[in-house]
């Protein structure tokens, strides 16, 4: 098991990281939604799964983008541009369908359950990943 405070730092971390940063992400997610119905739980276990893949590859991605920038001078013989981080353009999709997912899971939780503390948290990630 990873320690909680582990967290990515190089462009192409390990295997054996991601999974590690995966699980305890799983785990984070699973106690946050544990209160969604019997009916919903299987559909839930596979949001987290795919939220927890997310949040672990849009880290992957952040560190890339923060090293080598958001863009990055193209030569191709005499011809040279400006072109967008293909890291950039992958955290840019990503961040959406990440941000689908968890509202997703959010809506999949009771009405009449009030929001925790931590259920609370996510929904402010999420609006400021989002912007």
């Amino acid at each position: 098991m990873a320690k909680k405070g582990r967290k990515i730092t190089q462009r192409k971390p390990s295997r054996k990281l991601q999974n590690e940063l995966k699980q305890i992400e799983v785990e984070k997610l699973s106690n946050i939604f544990n209160d969604i119905s019997a009916d919903k739980k299987e559909l839930a276990q596979s949001l987290i799964e795919e939220a927890a893949f997310m949040k672990i590859t849009l880290d992957i991605l952040k560190v890339r983008i923060q090293l080598d920038g958001p863009t990055y001078e193209f030569k191709q013989g005499k011809q040279e541009m400006i072109i967008e981080n293909p890291a950039q353009k992958s955290y840019n999709t990503m961040i959406n369908r990440y941000n689908a997912i968890c509202n997703s899971l959010l809506n999949l939780l009771p009405n009449d359950t009030t929001k925790t503390d931590e259920v609370d948290k996510l929904a402010e990630l999420l609006a400021r990943r989002g912007s």
